[in-house]
C-alpha cells in the first residue's frame, strides 16, 4: 500500500515546472494590472499628441487600441525584466559569479531600454507613436514571451 501512494504523489520536479510557471503568470499578471492602470489614468488618444498620428480605425483592433495594447505589454515586459533582474541579483550574490553580474548589467540595460521606448512614456511626454501601433504591438509582444521564456528557464 505505501509504495502505491508513493506512485500517487507528485514528483518534486513537476510541482517545481509548476512553482516556476506560477512566478512567470504573477510577474506577467503584475505588468498587465500596472499596463492596465496606465491605460485607464492616461489614455492614449491619438489627436492630443503633438506628433499626428493617424485617425483610429474602426473596431475593436483600431490604431488607437494597439497603441493601447502595445502599451500594455511594454509593461509586462517591465515587469519580466525586473523580476529576472532579482533572480540574477539573487544568483550573484549566492555564487559570486561573473556571469550572474553580466546577465544583471545587461538586464539594466535592457530595462534602461525598455523604459526609454515604453509607449506610455512615449505618450506621457507627449508624443504619438505616429502610427506605429501595430510594430509597437508586435515588438514588446515578442519580447514579452522571450522575457517570459527566460524567467522560466531561470528559475529552473
Amino acid at each position: 500500500m505505501k509504495g502505491k501512494m508513493q506512485n500517487m504523489e507528485e514528483p518534486e520536479e513537476d510541482r517545481g515546472d509548476r512553482r516556476q510557471a506560477g512566478w512567470v503568470l504573477l510577474v506577467v499578471a503584475c505588468g498587465v494590472a500596472v499596463g492596465g492602470l496606465l491605460w485607464l489614468l492616461h489614455p492614449i488618444s491619438p489627436g492630443t499628441t503633438p506628433i499626428p498620428s493617424p485617425p483610429p480605425t474602426g473596431g475593436p483592433i483600431g490604431s488607437a487600441n494597439l497603441g493601447r495594447i502595445a502599451g500594455v505589454f511594454s509593461m509586462v515586459d517591465l515587469a519580466l525584466i525586473v523580476a529576472l533582474i532579482v533572480v540574477y541579483v539573487r544568483t550573484y550574490i549566492d555564487t559570486r559569479a561573473k556571469f550572474a553580474l553580466g546577465l544583471v548589467l545587461f538586464l539594466v540595460a535592457l530595462a534602461l531600454q525598455s523604459t526609454s521606448l515604453s509607449l506610455p512614456l512615449i505618450v506621457a511626454l507627449g508624443f504619438g507613436w505616429g502610427g506605429l501601433g501595430v510594430f509597437f504591438l508586435l515588438s514588446a509582444l515578442f519580447e514579452s514571451l522571450a522575457l517570459a521564456v527566460f524567467l522560466y528557464l531561470s528559475l529552473k
